[in-house]
């Protein structure tokens, strides 16, 4: 029932913007302008409504992590629909994967790892004089 709710959300989203510009075109008349002018004053504080909305909803939700689901989503969708292309994907990323795992255990053994030997920091080379 998430719509439900994404509606509820609305519906008291713009209950209360309407609240506050009728706030403040309550403070308009009581500085001393007519009921129209007063709702034009009101309206040209408050800046663009739909601007406003976009700015509490990004605040008010986890915008990133619907995001992601979304873009999840619709890449299964894409792969699911050109399976080529999904095998193609994958078994790229796995060689990838694969070699970068190689190649760091190799370096790691070889660069890395200290020597096991007994102050191994300590071990010189001879130099052939």
């Amino acid at each position: 029932m998430q719509w439900r709710r994404d509606r509820d959300r609305e519906r008291d989203l713009d209950r209360e913007l309407r609240s506050d510009l009728e706030l403040e075109a309550e403070e308009q008349k009581q500085a001393g302008l007519s009921s129209e002018e007063a709702r034009y004053a009101a309206e040209r504080a408050f800046g663009n409504v739909t601007l406003v909305k976009e700015e509490i909803r990004e605040m008010d939700r986890l915008t990133w992590f619907e995001r992601l689901a979304n873009d999840l989503r619709y890449g299964s969708r894409s792969l699911k629909n050109s399976p080529g292309f999904a095998a193609v994907a994958i078994l790229t990323a796995v060689l990838g994967i694969g070699a970068n795992t190689s190649i760091f255990s190799v370096v790691y053994a070889v660069l890395l790892r200290p020597l096991p030997y007994k102050d191994a920091g300590r071990l010189v080379a001879p130099m052939n004089v």
